[in-house]
């Protein structure tokens, strides 16, 4: 932070990076700055406004922004006073001084609180406004919430608000977000502006208040909007605070606001949510790679790739040949570039002379030659290709000791196991290439499958388990739902095949239940393939008839006496399982982080942001109580609980803490 005074303008400058050049947020070190800025300036006579700007880089704002509020702000050393956010709102709204924020960068979290305080809001022209702090369940506080409803409009804030839209600086206007968007400012044009608000008087910031019936009736139409879905309890509790602004003093509504956030982001959604969020950012470079730079434009080799990856390579400015080995697929994948491409420009995010050049790029290979001379090979299949610098296969066609890279890919889940002695960078670099490709990817390691491999059959190992246990097929597949889960176990274990799901297991060397055993020889001996955990026969599930009498038999003859499961055991029992995998992914190096086993689940198992993770579920739970579970369910056939749950126990850790290391 750096202050200066220049003829009677105080200047508050806030910088956007850390001293390792790293964005944050309104940190405590710089809220302690800023309270004595504030200190020197309400007490000196001489001054007749205050500027608050952000530095070359913008505004602070945080990876979280929801890290800049009084509710989750690391406690100060003992004898160190720190002010709130909050407590700097506050005074910065009473200051005698007319207070200009100048805006640039990105607007969010502590940063839209601040520019909320001050009487003047002037926009660079390439200001973007954020509101992410609804998907993560909070919502601006420290009184941005509050001033921004009692200056616009309850509604209007909410739509901000919840829309968790990144919006610029015109639009942002025309929504009351700033009053002004001006180009090229210099401090002779912010002086001119502070000079106008000295002339003129500071405007009123609370003319929403002026017609309340207004006020009220314009919020009803969204009460029934933001009660619906996982998020209906952030909803709640930001229709009180907007309430409380218009009928409370803004004190009272002040001290509403910050009780509403602090119970928020204690929840357990709010906290399910950041760690997702948490999560993918970390997982958007891979360990020790520091900030992911991308790749120069490469001569790309494809096969049997996703059209989606040429389209995002060719975005990136390489140049890329597809080849497949079926020709078909090379016409298919072209026509499907050439469509997304065509909706790009109608919409007007693609210019017509940039799809020009992206086709100039791209050639095709009608066999494995045609690949030669690439600089880098993304390819599946088993036997030769031409060799070239930086080289991706199918992990599973690969034989020991090949110099590529494995590749494991689920959808758009990437999973790079390095060959022995393969360098840092290069690692690096072919991760870069699959995240131009549109991949999200992990570091994975060695061995029978990978991440997404062992996660789906704990999954359904799991889930079958509970059935045998007592449960109904149907009943846990509606516990996995009822939490946010878009994939329940058994109806993807329908949909992939049961006989493609016990090739896994084997594969795997996992055990299998006899359930599944049973309805593959189902299958197999009538030929029923639409038939597994439940009939398909019309194209959608549906209880297969006589199940219950078929599962009383395997009971029977396994000796389970069947109980009542509640939908939140079954959850509780899936989890536990699938940590238990992760600890073992974790264990064996073939995960090397708990939070990618998190992103897995998110785009694997279906699993919903709000339900945080796999291994965020067992840190919940608590790693105790989750390996007494697990004992439990090794006696009904579980595998152990793997020794690293008694590694962290004993020191008094979580999985959280290993990648905190």
């Amino acid at each position: 932070m750096k202050f200066r005074t220049q003829d009677g303008l105080a200047w508050l400058t806030l910088a956007a990076l850390d001293d390792q050049g790293a964005r944050a947020g309104i940190t405590a070190q710089m809220r302690r700055a800023i309270g004595g800025v504030l200190d020197r300036v309400e007490g000196d006579a001489s001054l007749r406004g205050l500027v608050l700007q952000g530095g070359a880089s913008g505004w602070p704002c945080a990876p979280d922004p929801l890290e800049d509020f009084d509710a989750i702000t690391p406690r100060p050393a003992k004898g160190e006073e720190v002010p709130s956010l909050s407590e700097l709102c506050r005074r910065l709204g009473a200051l005698d001084l007319p207070v200009l924020a100048r805006l640039s960068g990105r607007i969010a979290g502590g940063s839209m609180a601040l520019a909320q305080a001050a009487d003047l809001r002037i926009a660079d022209p390439d200001t973007c406004f954020a509101a992410p702090e609804f998907a993560l369940g909070g919502f601006v506080g420290a009184g941005g919430l509050v001033r921004l409803a009692r200056r616009i409009g309850g509604a209007r804030a909410l739509a901000i608000v919840a829309a968790g839209e990144e919006v610029e600086a015109e639009p942002a206007r025309g929504q009351g977000q700033c009053d002004l968007v001006l180009g090229a400012t210099d401090r002779s044009q912010i002086a001119a502006a502070l000079d106008m608000l000295i002339a003129e008087g500071v405007p009123r910031t609370d003319t929403a208040l002026d017609d309340p019936a207004t006020y009220l009736n314009d919020l009803a139409p969204l009460r029934a909007q933001l009660g619906k879905g996982a998020l209906a309890p952030v909803g709640a509790r930001l229709f009180e605070v907007v309430e409380g602004a218009l009928l409370l003093p803004l004190d009272e509504a002040l001290d509403v606001e910050a009780v509403a956030l602090q119970e928020l982001l204690e929840a357990p959604l709010s906290q399910a949510l950041r760690h997702a969020a948490r999560a993918t950012r970390r997982a958007a470079h891979l360990p020790g790679e520091g900030t992911p730079t991308a790749p120069a434009p490469l001569r790309i080799g494809l096969w049997d790739q996703p059209a989606a990856m040429a389209g995002g390579l060719l975005a990136a400015g390489h140049e890329v040949v597809f080849g497949a080995s079926d020709p078909a697929a090379i016409e298919t994948a072209f026509a499907d570039i050439a469509r997304k491409q065509e909706i790009a420009v109608q919409s007007g995010a693609l210019s017509p002379d940039i799809r020009e050049a992206d086709w100039a790029r791209l050639g095709a290979a009608m066999t494995r030659e045609g690949l030669s001379g690439s600089d880098a090979l993304i390819a599946s299949g088993k036997g030769n290709f031409p060799p070239a610098p930086l080289s991706a296969r199918n992990a599973d066609d690969l034989a020991d000791g090949a110099e590529d890279f494995g590749l494991r890919c689920t959808g758009d889940l990437c999973e790079l196991v390095p060959p022995e002695g393969a360098l840092p960078a290069d690692l690096y670099a072919m991760a870069g290439l699959l995240r131009q490709g549109g991949a999200q990817v992990l570091r994975s390691g060695p061995g029978a499958g990978g991440i997404a491999d062992h996660l789906r059959v704990a999954y359904i190992a799991a889930a079958e388990r509970a059935v045998l246990a007592g449960a109904s097929v149907a009943q846990v597949d509606a516990a996995v739902r009822e939490a946010g889960g878009t994939r329940p176990p058994l109806e993807l274990a329908d949909r992939l095949g049961v006989d493609a799901v016990l090739e896994d297991f084997v594969r795997l060397h996992r055990p299998f239940g006899p359930l599944l055993s049973l309805l593959a020889l189902d299958a197999a001996a009538t030929g029923a393939r639409r038939q597994g955990f439940y009939d398909w026969s019309e194209g959608t599930p549906r209880p297969v008839p006589d199940q219950a009498e078929a599962l009383a038999a395997l009971r029977d003859e396994a000796g389970i006496v069947p109980r009542r499961l509640s939908n939140a055991h079954i959850r509780a029992r899936i989890l536990a399982e699938l940590a238990n995998c992760g600890a073992g992914l974790l264990q064996h190096a073939q995960a090397h982080r708990a939070g990618d086993i998190d992103v897995a689940a998110l785009h694997v198992l279906g699993f919903a942001p709000q339900m945080g993770g796999v291994m965020f579920a067992a840190d919940r739970a608590g790693l105790l109580g989750t390996r007494k579970l697990l004992r439990e369910l090794a006696e009904e056939g579980a595998p152990e609980p793997v020794t690293l749950w008694d590694v962290l126990i004993r020191n008094g850790k979580c999985f959280a803490d290993l990648d905190d290391a």
